[in-house]
């Protein structure tokens, strides 16, 4: 059997959920893992990239797969030969990195909390790696549904898929992952023991969150000290 399908899901049963998606459960040689959700329609997309993209699955065999991840869900759909229908990356038993060729984008799954002090388990876009310092970025989608209208002057509004901010991480040289606040005056609190480098980077170089090249730079920075 291809080794890739020991780490890969095969369809095996259909369910309806409240909310209208088509979750498949799924397993592959014993290993079970979440679902896969096809969401229903809607405006926009659930998916980064919106159609399925050449990738690679490191550490696997040279074969290109194609591949989409999916921003609600967090799952790595791929299709395989074996199967037209997608199946999802098993993240919670396995570690995976997967470079999508014609976006030059690679995603690594890895165990980090949130904002909010939230453990979680999903994949990450790695946005710079230098001197032992990755920058990590959350890509986030929510569903936002049906609103029906409240008068007769007034229309529905049709459920749509929104892109959320993207969320940044920094794993640092001792493997911890630390989030980068969206606030500059806060991000030297994260990292008490470089407060008054970080500060002073921030301000001379005028370091703005929302400018992704900027937290790149941050990143860089901060793989110095």
């Amino acid at each position: 059997m291809n080794k890739i399908l020991t780490a890969l899901v095969i369809v095996i049963s259909y369910q309806v959920n409240a909310q209208g998606d088509v979750p498949i459960n799924v397993v592959a040689d014993g290993n079970f893992i979440s679902r896969v959700s096809t969401p229903e329609s809607a405006l926009g997309s659930a998916y980064i990239p919106e159609e399925y993209s050449p990738a690679r699955i490191i550490n696997f065999d040279n074969k290109i797969y194609s591949a989409r991840y999916n921003a609600l869900n967090k799952q790595m759909e791929v299709l395989t030969d074996q199967n037209t229908t997608p199946i999802a990356l098993d993240i919670v038993n396995n570690n995976y990195e997967i470079f999508f060729i014609s976006l030059q984008k690679t995603y690594r799954s890895f165990t980090y909390n949130n904002e909010k002090g939230i453990t979680k388990r999903g994949f990450l876009v790695v946005l710079s790696d230098e001197n032992g310092v990755s920058l990590l970025k959350e890509e986030n989608i929510t569903y936002i549904p049906m609103t029906p209208a409240v008068s007769s002057y007034d229309k529905d509004r049709p459920a749509k898929f929104k892109r959320e901010d993207d969320i940044y991480y920094l794993k640092l040289k001792d493997d911890s992952i630390v989030h980068i606040s969206s606030k500059t005056k806060e991000i030297p609190e994260s990292f008490p023991n470089y407060s008054k480098e970080i500060s002073n980077f921030l301000k001379k170089n005028k370091v703005k969150t929302k400018n992704e090249e900027d937290i790149i730079k941050l990143a860089n920075f901060i793989g110095t000290l």
